[in-house]
């Protein structure tokens, strides 16, 4: 099976192409990637990818010729080529629409010609807005900044194939832990530098609020196991736990008990993103249930010192 990953060396691209690499029903991978970011970290270091059948191409989604050309004999695309500028998904909002919204138009063109099985689509859980309550699969979404804007956008493109081939639409809640290419714009992954290198992390507002949150293994792992599935194409949650910052704060504590924490803005509420668990993926995921503590102790044993 050939498999292409636009971003395929970004934050989560990296780590599934580790995974995909050691899998028995992949014999070759396509990393399609800007590089934009200067994300140079999957080519460099000890950790050798298990296949040697992987190839780069330096590109732009927004490259129609290219991308048609780099597709052609591909089995299944994960697309997961975004632009991601946390804390500023609220800027720029043409960036975010010529790559996430017309970036993902393209994919899907190139897609309708080459004739592909599979497509996977890395959507966000930011497209539900704020709830006051639970958001689920079946809630209608409304995407607030211009982030989950282009993301809701870009899910219209991908469910558009639905009548052509196999198209997952995976809403994920905020990835935190280890990858070649860290995010250290992620909250968590930033608390856990802040923690451990000075001792003291910074919460804007009173911290009560609730973000849903996966770990990089986990969604590795999801997306992995999409390669090969039977479950019914559609669109799902890719969410494990909500928690709000103060809990987020208290296991890191379990972990720096002398951690000390600044809040600026503290009479401000901050708005809620609750995200249901998506019951349907338990059938797919592999791995074990681990807690935040588990996760934090892991991503603690990855710094140099």
């Amino acid at each position: 099976m050939k498999v292409l990953i636009t971003g395929g060396a970004g934050y989560i691209g990296n780590e599934l192409v580790y995974r995909l690499a050691a899998a028995d029903n992949v014999n070759e991978i396509v990393i399609y990637d800007n590089l934009a970011k200067g994300n140079y970290n999957l080519f460099t270091g000890l950790r050798k990818l298990p296949i040697a059948n992987v190839r780069f191409i330096r590109g732009d989604i927004l490259d129609s010729r290219k991308l048609r050309t780099v597709m052609e004999g591909v089995n299944v695309v994960y697309h997961l080529a975004a632009n991601v500028t946390t804390p500023f998904a609220d800027q720029n909002a043409h960036v975010f629409e010529q790559t996430n919204h017309w970036g993902t138009a393209e994919v899907v063109y190139a897609a309708e010609d080459v004739g592909l099985d599979k497509a996977i689509y890395l959507s966000s859980a930011s497209v539900y807005g704020s709830y006051n309550t639970v958001g689920s699969v079946n809630d209608p979404v409304n995407p607030r900044s211009f982030y989950a804007i282009s993301k809701q956008r870009g899910e219209d493109h991908m469910l558009r194939l639905l009548e052509k081939l196999s198209v997952y639409v995976i809403r994920c809640a905020n990835v935190y832990g280890y990858s070649k290419n860290l995010r250290f714009d992620a909250v968590i992954n930033r608390f856990m530098f802040d923690a451990h290198f000075s001792n003291r992390i910074t919460v804007h507002g009173n911290g009560k609020q609730y973000r849903a949150f996966i770990s990089m293994d986990r969604t590795v792992d999801l997306l992995h196991q999409l390669v090969d599935t039977t479950l019914e194409p559609g669109v799902y949650n890719l969410v494990d736990k909500n928690l709000s910052i103060i809990q987020i704060v208290e296991t890191l504590r379990k972990i720096y008990p002398d951690l000390e924490m600044i809040f600026i803005d503290q009479h401000l509420p901050m708005h809620d993103i609750w995200v249901e668990h998506d019951e349907r993926l338990d059938t797919v995921m592999k791995l074990p249930e681990k807690n935040l503590l588990d996760d934090l102790h892991d991503f603690k044993r990855t710094f140099t010192f």
